[in-house]
């Protein structure tokens, strides 16, 4: 093909070079010198078949090389000098390249004519060799021509050729698309003849190109019509043969592309970043094509095809993944190049086509557009496909069925804390994971949207697909930090959840557009828990453990109803008749209220004042012997007692000891056969007294067979029920005649149970009052079984609550839980999400679920803290059933322990368990050595979060090794334990999500490593029996010591004024909420006093625990700060003169008085103290003579007094308290009791029902 010379037009003679010209000319020669250097490098390596054109070519290009030195010097001289002789040398020049440019356009046209051109007729191989050698060839040399056209570009802007810019920008964009289109043909082994012509092509091109730009340069100034004609007209005529071979061939070029690499080998990488760069330049280019107006193609096909490229290539197309020379991934290697180079041959072609086009190329573009969504489809299909050949086990979530959002919000804020973690354990995940994080938000905050769409089908099931994306994007991340998996594995696995989010997304829009819902009375799926608050409750708690869990002792006396006439029964049995040891059983189905029945006897004060001593148990269907008998020895002698401390054959003898002489009471409630009886009656003497053994069974022939006295507890009455109903739900307030008619049948509905009646209660304290929505209530809820009415409270539960609740069923029958260690398993197992635009922190979210379920009568209340709040909570059996139920739909498992003890394990997998709890208490005869309880066991799973095996058998905890071992599950947020090693290691440093850390310590002090305060999730770091030591460590330590903003309770640490702990460690603590220390002696000379440690900067603190160490020295100093609202202190040993300190603390709300605490006979109350001070406890004080008023104590709620057996008498004056509720006395004198006594008397004479009394101890009270 012959094209324009423009050599002869009467313009390129162009006249002399003036001085002003030199600095265009310089620029100028500068890329034509590129220019040439490029073509001659091809053409020198060009193999030609015309031996005569050979010749010519050789003399051309040994020629230009002669004249490059020449060319270079002229550039290299210097412009300014304005001198004739050297705008000679210019001219010169010019006059040179002008005479080569027109030799180069000769040689094109005969290189377009010479057929023979390097193509082998007979041998495929060789022909194969030279298809790749040219091509890469000619790649090459359109990288150096699309360099040197940007260099064009510039002459042209700078001479603002206006036209000829646009001329060779638009040649840029061809040049670009179709270098990298062919640049994907090399070292393909593609034996189609038809390829020939595109290399063939491909040389035309890129020398006509080379010729154009190099004419360009030479024209710039004043090009003419005609050559900005033949360049912007040379690509589309170059084109039209070539357009006809790739739309008749597309798809045999493109499968022969695909089988090419079969001979590639498995271990060589198929992909690099110029096809990934290539990508996102037809991405680009689509996207510029998608605003021409008209558009070729529908532009909503258009856009789609847009965002799933974007799509892929974000999440996709990555080097890591897609360069991975495992033979697993090659097929989507293979795929994704395909689909590639089939949209560069899609964009290539559409360049020249036109709307309304009738030719071959613009019907191919036309149809082509869905054929690439198809691929796009198919491409996504087989990722997915690939991602679940590795992880079929995750095809479905490990989150529980209930509160999905709540747990993906935990799954959100986890992300957020992993991107912004300075360890950066994401790093080659990061943009996939950033990219993901996004997605998974903006779906989340979709779903905030849909009101009570949420109770619809449609809603539900996209709520399980959200809820299982996230948790396989949670599960690919967990398994890149602990380094599980090749990173492709987990690139890939990010890309299968993305395009699971995206098809999400694009659904939930969908409905939330056309969906419609009408009223409901079903709360909302986003209801929160609601935030009552809870008074202390008049009946008192006896003894019991106040941390971790322990066997229930009382439960609430209101919690159930309580039968007036059936406790005047009981107690009258127990009180009177034979004086011989007699047994009374109350009988009856579950559900009855035996257990409160038996609670509220147990409490009455004609029981307390009747009885010496008190002890309750609680056997249910499984139970421990040895176990119950420590528990009520413990009763008996007023402390805790260790198995460690005695043996089992010990303990029948002393507790045999301690009942021996004495009028005791022993509640055993919950007997399920006659083998527990017989098992524990042998320490209870029968002295003829009057003591008496009550215990609660289900079944009358087991009362029979223990020879005991039934009491057959009756059903309530329809009148009981509804003013039982009225009670729960309306409490003081006045019911109303339509109330009470709804009430009246909806209590006749419970058939007399008392817990049917309580859970319909707690259902209709939490439906709104009005008469239709409890209507609905009414008419949907029409079986009396327990269960149903279970099922149907349950439901009604705002999801957050739901998994709350059904966690009861992982603790073992018939214990109590501690709240707060509830609270901390809530929040690091995700049930607890902070709300947002709220200051209130998880802890205190967490206790709002709490006292919510307690409100719904769901939870018994045990025990109550010191300021009024639930201190420990269990289920009714009945409920934990239920409760276990539902977890075994949510994927716990509980296996026993062969050698005693229960797992609770939470997960689908045993690989994936993130939660196992172990309860130990089976069997304490049982001699448990090292061997019997291996740590080693727990690094199977490697994703847990949870673990707590705070109650292992003691002298089986955890050693040095151990810590070790578990220090590699980098996902644990909490962690109890039991240790057997008075040095935790440095790899503990390692559980970068720990959030609590809870220790049990055998030795007193437990040396903490340095690496622990690296932990900035940390909320909790506590230990029992122990305190932590930090003494090995060094002084650098101190200096760089980082803050731990989110640290809110450590205990216990030690503690002196000005040591390095105070100075440094607390200081750089200043979120600390609640502390626990040991204080040792800090003896001043200067001061002549002992200086407690500076503390009043820690604004925050509320609780504050203190137990001295040192001498009895004083006086002494102390620092508290004003906030505080609870202080501890035991073994101070100070003067009563001394308290004053602590009477001015303005905020303080509880005191506890332990051991010797403060010492003399005398306290002296002076007025302006403990102004807003609500509970205060004396325990183990040696104070004879209480001078005080009510005054002095304006707002006190509760006193306890505890072992102060040398106190003559309660002021008789506090009784006139107005806020006073509860006086609880245990172990003290008589004549304090007495005064106690005295005390509750006139204020139930002045109607004073407020009041209540609680009094254990050996010295009896007289009536």
């Amino acid at each position: 093909m012959a094209s324009v010379d423009p050599y002869d037009d009467p313009l390129i003679h162009h006249p002399p070079i003036k001085q002003e010209d030199v600095d265009g000319f310089i620029r100028m020669l500068k890329v034509v010198i590129r220019i040439l250097r490029s073509h001659v490098r091809v053409l020198s390596q060009w193999h030609i078949g015309d031996q005569d054109l050979q010749v010519r070519v050789k003399l051309f290009v040994d020629t230009l090389r002669k004249l490059f030195p020449d060319f270079q010097s002229v550039i290299d001289s210097n412009p300014t000098a304005a001198e004739d002789r050297t705008l000679s040398v210019f001219s010169g020049v010019f006059k040179v390249l002008r005479s080569s440019g027109a030799e180069m356009a000769r040689i094109n046209d005969l290189l377009e004519d010479d057929e023979m051109t390097r193509i082998p007729s007979d041998d495929s191989d060789s022909r194969a060799n030279i298809y790749s050698e040219n091509a890469e060839q000619i790649v090459s040399f359109i990288d150096s021509l699309l360099h040197n056209l940007k260099g064009v570009l510039l002459i042209c802007r700078a001479n603002s050729i206006i036209l000829l810019k646009k001329a060779l920008e638009d040649a840029h964009d061809r040049l670009f698309l179709f270098r990298h289109f062919l640049w994907l043909i090399p070292n393909r082994h593609i034996e189609q003849t038809n390829m020939f012509v595109v290399f063939k092509f491909a040389r035309t091109l890129a020398f006509k190109t080379s010729l154009v730009l190099y004419t360009a340069c030479l024209v710039s100034n004043e090009p003419s019509d005609e050559l900005i004609s033949e360049i912007r007209d040379s690509f589309p005529i170059l084109t039209d043969a070539f357009h006809n071979i790739l739309i008749g061939g597309a798809s045999v070029i493109c499968d022969e592309y695909l089988k090419s690499f079969v001979a590639v080998p498995d271990d060589t990488p198929i992909m690099d970043d110029q096809v990934l760069a290539f990508a996102d330049y037809l991405i680009n280019k689509l996207r510029i094509q998608s605003y021409n107006d008209p558009p070729l193609a529908p532009k909503d096909l258009t856009d789609i095809l847009i965002d799933e490229l974007s799509f892929l290539r974000c999440n996709l197309m990555d080097h890591l993944l897609l360069q991975n020379p495992n033979k697993e991934i090659k097929p989507l290697t293979i795929s994704t190049q395909a689909l590639i180079f089939e949209t560069g041959l899609f964009i290539y072609l559409s360049l020249d086509a036109k709307e309304d086009d009738t030719s071959p190329t613009a019907s191919y573009c036309s149809s082509k557009l869905p054929d690439l969504l198809k691929a796009v489809d198919l491409l996504k299909k087989q990722a997915s496909d690939l991602f679940n050949k590795f992880f079929p086990e995750l095809c479905k979530s490990n989150y529980p069925n209930n509160n999905v959002l709540e747990y993906v919000d935990f799954h959100i804020n986890k992300l957020e804390r992993l991107l912004h973690s300075k360890e950066a354990p994401l790093n080659a995940l990061k943009h996939q994971t950033e990219t993901l994080y996004e997605e998974i938000v903006s779906v989340r905050k979709l779903f905030c949207d849909i009101g009570e769409l949420a109770n619809s089908s449609q809603m539900e099931f996209l709520l399980t697909r959200y809820r299982d994306a996230a948790y396989q994007a949670e599960y690919v991340i967990d398994s890149f930090v602990i380094g599980e998996g090749s990173i492709w594995c987990h690139k890939l696995g990010l890309f299968v959840v993305m395009k699971d989010v995206k098809i999400l997304q694009k659904e939930v829009k969908s409905l939330l557009t056309v969906s419609t819902v009408g009223d409901s009375v079903v709360p909302s799926l986003f209801g929160g828990a609601s935030s009552l608050a809870h008074n202390p409750p008049n009946i008192n708690v006896a003894v019991g453990s106040t941390e971790g869990i322990y066997y229930r002792v009382e439960e609430a006396a209101n919690d159930l109803v309580v039968l007036k006439d059936a406790e005047e029964e009981i107690i009258e049995l127990l009180t009177g008749g034979s004086r011989q040891l007699k047994l009374v059983s109350i009988v009856g189905m579950p559900g009855l209220g035996k257990t409160t029945l038996a609670n509220s006897v147990y409490n009455h004060p004609s029981i307390n004042l009747h009885f010496y001593v008190r002890a309750w148990c609680c056997v249910s269907q499984v139970y421990e012997k040895d176990t119950l008998l420590f528990d009520i020895f413990g009763q008996i002698v007023g402390k805790t007692i260790q198995s460690h401390e005695t043996s089992p054959e010990d303990i029948v003898q002393k507790l045999y000891q301690s009942l021996k002489g004495r009028r005791y009471l022993i509640v055993i409630d919950d007997i399920w056969d006659i083998k527990a009886w017989n098992d524990l009656k042998g320490p209870f003497p029968d002295d003829g007294n009057g003591s008496r053994i009550l215990f609660t069974a289900r079944e009358q022939a087991v009362a029979l067979e223990a020879n005991s006295i039934p009491y057959a507890l009756r059903l309530l009455s329809p009148e009981e029920s509804c003013k039982l109903l009225l009670f729960k739900v309306f409490g003081g307030e006045i019911c109303t005649p339509e109330w009470l008619t709804i009430s009246e049948r909806i209590a006749r509905n419970c058939k007399g149970l008392p817990l049917a009646v309580v859970l319909m209660a707690g259902i209709l304290k939490r439906t709104e009052r009005k008469e239709d929505c409890w209507e609905h209530v009414s008419n949907t809820l029409i079986s009396s079984e327990v269960s149903d009415i279970l099922e149907f409270s349950y439901k009604h539960l705002p999801n957050c609550l739901k998994p709350c609740f059904i966690y009861f069923g992982t603790f073992p029958e018939d214990i109590t839980v501690s709240a707060t260690k509830l609270i901390r398993l809530w929040i690091c197992e995700g049930f607890v999400q902070q709300p947002s635009l709220c200051q209130k922190s998880l802890e205190q979210e967490a206790e709002n679920y709490l006292n919510d379920l307690v409100d719904r009568s769901l939870l018994m209340v045990d025990r109550r803290s010191s300021k009024g709040g639930v201190k420990a909570c269990h289920v009714h059996d009945i409920l934990r059933d239920f409760c276990t139920i539902k977890l075994r739909n949510e994927r716990f498992l509980m296996q026993e322990h062969k050698y005693g003890g229960t797992f609770v394990l939470y997960g689908d997998l045993e690989k994936h368990i993130c939660s196992l709890l172990f309860y130990y208490g089976l069997d304490r005869t049982i001699n448990f050595r090292r061997n019997l309880f291996n740590f080693r066991f727990v690094l199977q799973y490697e994703f847990l979060g949870v673990l707590d095996l705070e109650n292992v058998p003691f002298g089986s905890g955890a050693n040095t090794t151990d810590f070790v071992n578990i220090a590699k599950l980098v996902q644990l947020r909490y962690l109890a334990i039991g240790v057997d090693t008075d040095n935790i290691p440095s790899e503990i440093g390692n559980l970068r999500n720990l959030e609590t850390f809870l220790l049990t310590g055998a030795s007193d002090e437990i040396m903490l490593p340095e690496t622990i305060w690296n932990l900035v999730s940390l909320r909790h770091i506590l230990t029992k029996n122990s305190f932590f030591s930090f003494q090995h460590y060094n002084q650098d330590f101190y200096q760089y010591f980082c803050q731990l903003d989110n640290l809110k309770s450590i205990s216990a640490i030690p503690l002196s004024h000005g040591d390095d702990i105070e100075k440094f460690i607390l200081r750089r603590l200043t979120g600390i909420q609640k502390l626990g220390c040991k204080f040792s002696n800090s003896w001043d000379d200067s001061t002549g006093c002992n200086l407690f440690p500076v503390l009043n900067f820690l604004s925050e603190l509320q609780s504050l625990k203190v137990f001295f160490l040192g001498k009895t020295l004083y006086p002494c100093k102390f620092s508290f700060p004003s906030n505080l609202k609870k202080l501890s202190l035991s073994n101070f040993r100070l003067p009563w003169d001394e308290i004053s300190i602590i009477g001015q603390l303005p905020n303080l709300e509880v005191l506890k008085l332990l051991n010797n605490t403060f010492e003399g006979q005398q306290w002296d109350m002076r007025e302006g103290e403990f102004e807003n001070l609500k509970f205060l406890k004396l325990d183990s004080l040696n104070i004879e003579l209480w001078n005080a008023s009510s005054e002095h104590l304006p707002c006190l709620e509760k006193l306890v007094l505890i072992s102060c057996q040398q106190l003559e008498e309660i002021p008789s004056s506090f009784g006139e308290i107005p806020t006073l509720q509860l006086i609880e006395m245990k172990w003290c004198s008589s004549s304090a009791m007495e005064s106690v006594k005295q005390i509750l008397e006139e204020q139930r004479e002045m109607s004073n029902d407020q009041l209540n009394v609680t009094i254990v101890g050996v010295v009896k009270i007289h009536g």
